[in-house]
């Protein structure tokens, strides 16, 4: 054991005081540290001393420390210092010595050398945000971590910070828990399962189902990383979520159980990597959900009972939008619910194939054929598939990112954009027409709120009049730094659309005569029920030369072919409705260059002409608007709603619109879609007009809202609604892309060219 004497020099530059304490402490501190740990021990006292903390810093780091080494090992203790230093340079002597008094603390409660540092990170960042937070944090650092994991008590404070970034006072009485608002959120973060109270019960759980020690660790997530809801496999290891709140009446702890035992299912079962090879996204999430119905099948032949456990997660129903992860949600369900029914051709066809080749279940094999036919027909029916915002369902099944080899790829990135390869596209072409007639009038997905929206109706020429009167209407909104949604965040007021002169809409139409009759020639065009080729039919007057072709294969390689292999003559029918979103902020007001009118001038042409065309088609469509004045403030303007005839009332709040305020994106596009959630039509379509990037006046990081308005957009697709933007910002390339998708946007260079170019814009992505 080494001897304090041997290190005679250090503790001659420590001084007396920290000599008396080693000279007590020694015997603990050789027990807890290397030989190498002992002299930067050592050092690292000397290290606070000399920058000057004092005394009782250096006292405080030396009577904790070894403890800390303990529990979360020596790198991780001395990783105090350096943030002991950092936090001092933001905030005092006094909160510097509390991260090491209190470091025993966090380090038991942690428990885990990796949530240690990362505990430590997370106090560097908070001093250099909000010096203010620190200090409250670890005075009740014992409560706190009691409540909530590490990822919750930061998300909770960086609410804190961001919530009051220009109020430090309002600050302050937030981690003091002196506001109702921070010990509501508080609250609404501890009200979960954290993984340390679970852990021993779950890994006794999986030594009696499987007879052996499974390791399981909790999930760290980096700075700046959104806060992970899925187990992830790391070879042997299970790495489960700090936290669950819960699911379908389901507690944390049965859902931890669901996990876990799902994921060891996959070791036991899934012997070897999937090699990715050169599948595309799709591919890899049908083959990686038919992998997890096979390894959850062999489990039960051992322990039927787990079917009830898992089976109470799955809650997709048939019917509703028609995208791939409602598809795969179902199928899912249809692969280990027996009672579960499901009209969707995809789907039973998934089943069929899954269940018939029942007695080969043992091969992994069949999960890479079964996944890669499921892959080409889901391809063939164009449902839009984006690998960035795909999520495993249902919530207890892992990332099954431990399942594939990428080989030299690495994982993916969620930052590539090159990994989209599946293009939105609204309209089906001919080889797939007639493919979703049953999906006319889809209704919205179970558990949605209806919104609902009070008017106050008087007479007009027009019927009745509709003036949007509706009460406060609250939002959530998406935080990319803390890597979640900050509920009820942002009001939205739906506002009285100012009228103006409807005479000035015939004006425009006039003085646009040359550009009218060219609509007019595409809208006889759209209108004409064109003869078209219905394929995949059971019966008809012809074959279908594709459906043929993959019939074959399909015999070939000793699958039940798709018996729908005629074609009929039918006639091609719009079902659409598209909702037309107006950016109504102060810059429209600006004067376009060399000429003499607005860029809201141009917006407002634009928006005639294209309302005139919709109306002639007979589409069904609504003209909405918006501006924002922070995030209490979000105005919401109704010039013309759907099943409303569009006439002089319409005109008139299209005459008199007016540009003002700020620019909240994704509040507005949540709105837009709450209309069309409840539209009985095969596709829907919010078509935004806006001349630049999402902006307001209490938000300060540039890359804040367009995040929000990227998950607006997929929450919008989520629920089958296609997302288009023409933007009228030269320079939008580097931000409208991320928000919209490669393919679902248009950069207008010469503004002046709207009122031609939108109404043409209209015809090309409907048609």
């Amino acid at each position: 054991m080494a001897k304090l004497d041997e290190y005679s020099e250090l503790l001659d530059a420590l001084g007396p005081h920290a000599k008396e304490l080693l000279e007590s402490s020694w015997l603990e501190a050789s027990r807890s540290f290397t030989e190498n740990g002992l002299t930067r021990y050592l050092e690292g006292a000397r290290e606070l001393a000399t920058a000057g903390l004092g005394w009782s810093v250096v006292l405080a780091y030396l009577r904790e420390t070894p403890g800390v080494a303990r529990e979360a090992g020596e790198d991780a203790a001395f990783g105090a210092i350096d943030a002991a230093l950092a936090i001092y340079a933001h905030t005092d002597a006094r909160t510097a010595e509390q991260v090491f008094s209190t470091g025993n603390i966090a380090a038991r409660r942690l428990g885990d050398a990796a949530l240690y540092r990362a505990y430590l990170e997370f106090l560097t960042e908070l001093a250099s945000l909000a010096p203010v937070g620190v200090a409250p944090i670890l005075q009740r650092l014992d409560r706190l971590l009691e409540q909530l994991t590490l990822d919750g008590l930061r998300r909770w404070a960086l609410l804190g910070v961001q919530s009051h970034m220009r109020d430090p006072n309002a600050q302050a009485r937030y981690f003091t828990l002196d506001s109702e608002e921070g010990r509501q959120l508080l609250q609404a973060e501890g009200d979960q399962t954290v993984f340390p109270d679970v852990e021993r019960r779950l890994s006794l759980y999986l030594r009696a189902l499987w007879g052996r020690d499974i390791k399981l660790r909790p999930l760290i997530h980096t700075k700046g990383a959104s806060a992970g809801r899925r187990a992830t496999i790391d070879g042997w290891t299970i790495r489960m979520p700090q936290s669950y709140r819960g699911f379908v009446g389901q507690s944390g702890l049965t859902l931890y159980r669901a996990a876990a035992v799902h994921a060891s299912a996959h070791i036991l079962f899934t012997t070897q990597r999937f090699p990715v090879g050169s599948l595309k996204p799709l591919q890899v999430a049908l083959v990686s959900l038919v992998e997890d119905a096979r390894v959850e099948q062999l489990a039960l032949r051992e322990f039927p009972g787990l079917r009830n456990l898992w089976k109470a997660f799955h809650v997709a129903q048939a019917g509703g939008a028609v995208t791939s992860g409602a598809l795969m949600a179902r199928l899912a369900r249809a692969l280990i619910d027996a009672d579960y029914e499901d009209d969707n051709p995809w789907v039973v066809k998934g089943r069929r194939l899954f269940f018939e080749q029942k007695q080969y279940w043992h091969e992994q094999s069949i999960s890479r054929a079964l996944g890669g036919l499921l892959g080409n027909d889901m391809g063939q029916m164009r449902v839009q598939f984006n690998f960035k915002t795909h999520v495993v369902e249902p919530a207890y099944r892992d990332d099954n990112q431990g399942i594939w080899d990428f080989g030299d790829m690495g994982e993916p990135s969620p930052d590539d954009d090159d990994v989209v390869m599946q293009g939105a596209r609204l309209a089906d072409d001919d080889s797939n027409t007639g493919e979703n007639e049953n999906d006319k009038g889809a209704q919205p997905p179970p558990g949605e709120k209806e919104q609902v929206k009070l008017t106050a109706p008087s007479k007009q020429d027009e019927g009745l009049r509709e003036e949007p009167l509706s009460p406060p209407i609250r939002y959530d909104e998406w935080d990319y730094v803390i890597g979640r949604e900050r509920p009820s965040w942002c009001t939205l007021l739906e506002k009285p659309a100012p009228e103006g002169d409807p005479h000035a809409i015939e004006e425009i139409l006039d003085r646009n005569q040359d550009l009218v009759n060219r609509v007019k020639y595409l809208v006889k065009a759209v209108q004409v029920q064109r003869p078209v080729k219905l394929k995949k039919r059971l019966e008809g007057d012809r074959l279908d030369l594709d459906a043929c072709i993959n019939a074959t294969i399909d015999l070939r390689t000793g699958v039940p072919p798709d018996p729908r292999v005629h074609a009929i003559l039918g006639r091609q029918q719009r079902d659409l409705s598209v909702l037309v979103l107006l950016d109504l902020s102060q810059s429209t007001n600006d004067l376009i260059a060399d000429e003499s009118t607005t860029v809201l001038n141009l917006a407002r042409e634009a928006t005639v002409l294209l309302a005139d065309a919709m109306a002639r088609i007979g589409d069904s469509f609504a003209i909405h608007g918006f501006s924002s004045n922070g995030r209490h403030d979000v105005g919401y303007y109704r010039f013309k709603d759907f099943d409303r005839p569009y006439g002089d009332l319409s005109k008139a709040r299209l005459a008199g619109m007016t540009g003002q305020l700020s620019t909240r994106m994704g509040t507005a596009l949540r709105h837009a879609g709450s209309f069309l959630q409840d539209r009985r039509a095969h596709k829907k379509l919010i078509l935004l007009v806006t001349d630049g990037e999402p902006s307001d006046i209490d938000v300060h990081d540039a890359q804040y809202l367009v995040f929000d308005a990227k998950k607006a957009v997929e929450e919008n697709s989520r629920h089958g609604i296609f997302t288009y933007c023409m933007s009228l910002d030269p320079k939008a390339d580097r931000y409208v892309s991320r928000i919209f998708g490669m393919r679902n946007y248009m950069v207008l260079d010469h503004i002046r060219r709207l009122p031609e170019k939108l109404p043409m814009l209209y015809m090309r992505v409907t048609n």
